[in-house]
């Protein structure tokens, strides 16, 4: 997301002073292809570079699923240089349901400027059972998400409570993960 604040301003400007073009500067700027967690101004963003190619992307992750990925909650961070190490991250993005693009640019140009490009219609939510022996999945259309009250989900606390609550609106449950089609394993 951009948000432009004039170049003299250090913070956002009063109502009385509209930027013009020629004194804005871009707040939020596209991340670079290093970044694995970028925290902005309104959720966390969590990035993925199988050595296959492209970019994977889990918008508006949470504590949990930060946890699940073993990153950090509170500060951003950069990928790993190792392609065995990333190709693990990318796994485990995979897990959480990761989009795929062929790059950082073409992911923020279809958030931006093509959002109807990206699948939003169809809600994938997936808890991952702490054992490992096996996951809930939730599909569901996000209109009805919200009619449902689906978003209590994103209020767990651990991966465990979110099993449940995806259990408690429909979620089906595959004892071997690979049988389920929503997920790209």
């Amino acid at each position: 997301m951009f948000n432009f604040w004039p170049l003299s301003h250090g913070t956002r400007p009063s109502s009385d002073h509209e930027p013009g073009y020629d004194d804005c500067i871009e707040c939020e700027p596209d991340p670079p292809d290093t970044i694995r967690v970028r925290i902005g101004s309104h959720s966390t963003c969590v990035y993925g570079y199988p050595s296959s190619g492209g970019v994977l992307v889990l918008p508006h992750c949470n504590g949990v699923d930060l946890s699940f990925l073993g990153l950090p909650r509170f500060d951003s961070c950069d990928r790993s240089d190792d392609p065995e190490v990333e190709d693990r991250h990318c796994a485990l993005m995979r897990k959480l349901g990761a989009w795929k693009f062929t790059s950082v640019g073409e992911y923020e140009f279809a958030e931006l400027l093509q959002p109807d490009t990206l699948d939003r219609k169809k809600l994938v939510i997936a808890a991952w059972l702490q054992s490992g022996e096996g996951v809930w999945v939730l599909v569901t259309d996000r209109c009805e998400a919200g009619g449902k009250g689906v978003g209590s989900i994103w209020n767990a606390f651990s991966m465990d409570e979110r099993c449940q609550e995806v259990e408690k609106f429909g979620g089906i449950f595959y004892q071997d993960p690979a049988n389920c089609p929503d997920l790209e394993l």
